[in-house]
């Protein structure tokens, strides 16, 4: 399974980083529960600038899109980058707003990077591909199962300076995100 991985990486030109290497987030280093390589693909230095998460429902209303595109404006030419999970509703809204203002995004995904779930943001992901940045600690082959999503929030938020909940139910991977970000400091 390793060997197809390290041929599947290199023939997508995926970046295996070890939590050893400098080009390894140092602020997710900080967090107890970190994973120990993470993989990217994209050109976003991720150790640079300033980071925030900015998560919520997937069920977002006309007020929450309206927040979401308000705050990206506003971070553009600001040297942020801006980080979500490539969900439907908020987080999709979040990066598409970061690539019309030309703020750089990361897309932290909960299975392999042999996908991309959900299936409708294929053209978002590789349109943050080319401005950002997506990551998975999750290797080739890994489905986007139930049990992935809050390990994918704990690297949302390991990675920030500062979460952001835009919209969200009284529990769920956001308010989990918000969790982890209070728990990271």
């Amino acid at each position: 399974k390793a060997v197809e991985a390290v041929a599947f990486h290199e023939a997508k030109n995926i970046q295996s980083v070890f939590y050893t290497s400098p080009k390894f987030p140092r602020r997710l280093s900080n967090c107890s529960n970190a994973p120990t390589m993470i993989f990217t693909k994209g050109e976003v230095d991720l150790n640079s600038h300033r980071f925030v998460s900015i998560v919520g429902t997937r069920q977002a209303t006309q007020y929450g899109k309206e927040i979401c595109r308000r705050l990206i404006e506003s971070f553009a030419g600001k040297n942020i980058v801006v980080i979500s999970g490539l969900a439907l509703g908020i987080d999709s809204f979040v990066h598409r707003f970061c690539l019309e203002y030309d703020v750089p995004t990361i897309a932290v995904l909960g299975h392999g990077l042999d996908r991309i779930y959900p299936s409708q943001n294929r053209t978002l992901a590789k349109n943050i591909i080319d401005s950002g940045a997506l990551i998975t600690e999750f290797l080739p082959g890994t489905r986007p199962d139930r049990e992935n999503f809050p390990k994918r929030n704990r690297i949302v938020a390991g990675m920030s300076d500062a979460t952001i909940v835009v919209e969200s139910k009284i529990s769920g991977g956001s308010l989990i995100t918000a969790y982890q970000a209070f728990s990271y400091d």
